[in-house]
């Protein structure tokens, strides 16, 4: 099977586009590194509420009954999760931090603790791409790492689907509450990890705008390649034709002086 074959077509973008294009890219990518910093260094990055259904307050002296139960209080467990530290409050504990162990060996005794240990696994993804994105910013500096490829939107890409998966994942792996009962557990991402999704957002428009820009800097050397040698063909192929005649015309005066110099002495030897 032959494939048709297809007419390239240049891409063609004045040099004024091609600069504003640039500096757009130039002015995403720094945005972005900004943000994924910010993400990486702040703790924002998820809220849970999770309902101690359970829980009884010392405290608390209502009798039961169906009354006192249906107004009862609904205590929660508040916890804010991220890359460094990991904050919760309950109603016997007041509002602390501790740092987070990437290899322990723990069991989750609840959602919140399970929801926290399954989110670990992004955050090698996070920092990876933090890192790639700063070697990134500095490669547009130093000509001598121009030829490396820096995969630092993919690394932010697999973040955030390893982050929203682990969290679907423990969420949703869990005993859903009937239709007339509130949710047992909520859940929302903090201003981090939508920074996060901002800087992928940053690094595919900045790639986009540098990937225009090569293509257009690419068929126009490419145009003027190709226009080169046309030129140039066409002025051998008329040099060829401006020479041609001339010669023909130099043989045809040297075939008839030696006709004739040839009769000449043909006559004198009679």
């Amino acid at each position: 099977m032959i494939a048709p074959v297809w007419h390239n077509k240049f891409l063609k973008i004045s040099y004024m586009n091609q600069r504003f294009l640039t500096k757009i890219a130039c002015c995403n990518s720094i945005i972005t590194c900004i943000f994924c910093i910010i993400s990486t260094s702040t703790n924002k990055w998820l809220y849970t509420a999770e309902v101690l259904k359970y829980y009884v307050n010392p405290n608390d002296t209502t009798t039961g009954g169906s009354e006192d139960y249906l107004n009862q209080a609904i205590y929660f467990k508040n916890a804010t999760l991220g890359p460094w530290l990991f904050c919760w409050l309950d109603p016997a504990t007041d509002f602390h931090c501790t740092k987070v162990n990437y290899f322990t060996a723990e069991e989750p005794y609840d959602v919140t603790t399970s929801v926290e240990f399954s989110v670990h696994r992004a955050f090698i993804f996070m920092i990876s791409g933090a890192v790639l994105i700063i070697f990134g910013s500095i490669n547009a500096y130093f000509r001598e790492f121009l030829g490396k490829k820096i995969f630092l939107g993919m690394a932010n890409f697999a973040c955030i689907i390893v982050y929203m998966a682990a969290i679907s994942k423990e969420v949703g792996n869990k005993i859903y509450a009937s239709k007339i009962d509130d949710p047992l557990f909520h859940y929302s991402y903090g201003y981090s990890f939508i920074m996060l999704e901002i800087s992928f957002l940053g690094n595919e428009f900045a790639a986009l705008f540098s990937l225009i820009v090569y293509m257009a800097k690419r068929d126009e050397r490419m145009f003027n390649k190709y226009h080169i040698r046309s030129v140039s063909e066409f002025l051998d192929n008329e040099v060829a034709s401006i020479k041609q005649p001339a010669v023909i015309i130099n043989l045809s005066e040297k075939s008839a002086h030696y006709s004739k110099f040839g009769f000449h002495i043909s006559r004198n030897y009679q």
